[in-house]
């Protein structure tokens, strides 16, 4: 189905909002559901969501999404369950909120809100979970900065894009890449370090850090171990005419390269609790098994890729998580580990910068979570 103009749009809307607001979503629907809703056949379940979506969240009239989503499964053997669900639903309505657990609330994995509540406290937690169901802005560092777009939150060269209006994304696609001011704030600080050097980009696709790193080194080659992720590279350096960045398909964990560089760039896998907002789908990935094995992954690829830093050269290592675990824990055990290496302070704004690592919170700093932390080799 191609669908265009204010039916793509509104089809976006539906499928983000019933990401982000699944478990709130559940709460509604479970009472007239006589057995558990993952029991239920995935395109029922589906639709039981896009209708109470539509109902709960976007303030449909009851008869469009009730009548529209039934529509849509037209043939089904499970349409007349979702009609009658959805009618009950408009009816009696979404069940009372007041005292109900702050997951449920703002729609976000149990175990996740309590380890952020025991580490932040609740206030800051409910902060950061309606940062993460917001929709975000757009934006990015132009190549020729416009003076009449509104300028980020820190650097002076990051513009926020109008979706509509006298500058429209359109005109400027080849200008820019977008992304948001905090991994711009990362991109633009490892370019200063990486000035006139050559760099090694691990985890690289789409290119996100590429972008800057290119403008300033004297070459990046950029590795990822995904064919697909770096097909979107390709795309990204084309149409912004990056230069001397050579893409690599390899495993960050097994480096073939034969010589060192000035600069190693790890942009780690991670959980990706920072970015929510702009990945509405990884948390529902989230569950302790997946903190331990990017853990895992992120320790392996620290210490591997780090001795292909020449001496005198600089490691960075950088994750868009805000779980301890993988950044300050990380950086401890990499200082236990390599004691050839030392932490030297990164470029930023002050505000973003403690014991010489990018902190970024969105509770604290209305941009996406980062972690940012660097080394320079011994000579």
């Amino acid at each position: 189905m191609n669908l265009q103009g204010r039916d793509r749009a509104f089809a976006l809307k539906l499928l983000r909002e019933t990401t982000v607001w699944r478990a709130r979503l559940d709460r509604a629907l479970v009472r007239f559901c006589s057995k558990p809703l993952d029991d239920l056949d995935s395109e029922i379940l589906a639709a039981l969501r896009i209708g109470a979506v539509q109902l709960i969240i976007l303030g449909t009239p009851p008869h469009a999404a009730v009548s529209a989503t039934v529509s849509a499964l037209s043939g089904h053997r499970g349409s007349g369950l979702v009609n009658a669900v959805l009618r009950r639903l408009a009816e009696e309505g979404e069940p009372d909120m007041d005292g109900a657990p702050l997951h449920e609330i703002w729609s976000h994995p149990e175990s996740l809100t309590a380890r952020w509540i025991s580490r932040f406290g609740r206030e800051k937690t409910e902060k950061l979970m309606e940062w993460n169901n917001s929709v975000p802005g757009i934006g990015g560092c132009l190549i020729d900065p416009e003076d009449d777009l509104e300028k980020g939150l820190y650097l002076d060269e990051y513009r926020i894009i109008e979706r509509t209006g006298k500058n429209p994304l359109h005109s400027i696609t080849d200008n820019v890449y977008i992304q948001d001011e905090a991994a711009a704030i990362t991109g633009r600080a490892a370019a200063e370090l990486a000035a006139g050097g050559s760099v090694l980009e691990i985890a690289a696709a789409p290119g996100g850090k590429t972008h800057h790193l290119q403008a300033a080194a004297n070459f990046v080659i950029s590795a990822d171990s995904s064919f697909s992720r770096m097909r979107r590279w390709q795309e990204n350096s084309a149409r912004l005419r990056w230069r001397d960045s050579i893409p690599v398909v390899a495993d960050g964990r097994m480096p073939s390269f034969r010589s060192g560089f000035d600069m190693v760039f790890i942009d780690a896998p991670c959980t990706n609790t920072g970015v929510y907002r702009r990945r509405c789908d990884a948390r529902w990935k989230w569950s302790d098994e997946y903190l331990e094995s990017s853990v895992i992954l992120q320790r392996e690829l620290l210490l591997t890729a780090c001795e292909l830093v020449v001496p005198g050269g600089i490691l960075i290592y950088s994750t868009c998580s805000l779980e301890e675990e993988e950044n300050r824990l990380q950086v401890e055990m990499f200082e236990r580990s390599r004691n050839y290496f030392h932490r030297i302070c990164l470029p930023g704004p002050a505000e973003l910068v403690r014991d010489g690592m990018i902190c970024i919170y969105p509770f604290e700093h209305q941009v996406d979570g980062m972690f940012t932390a660097a080394w320079r080799r011994d000579q």
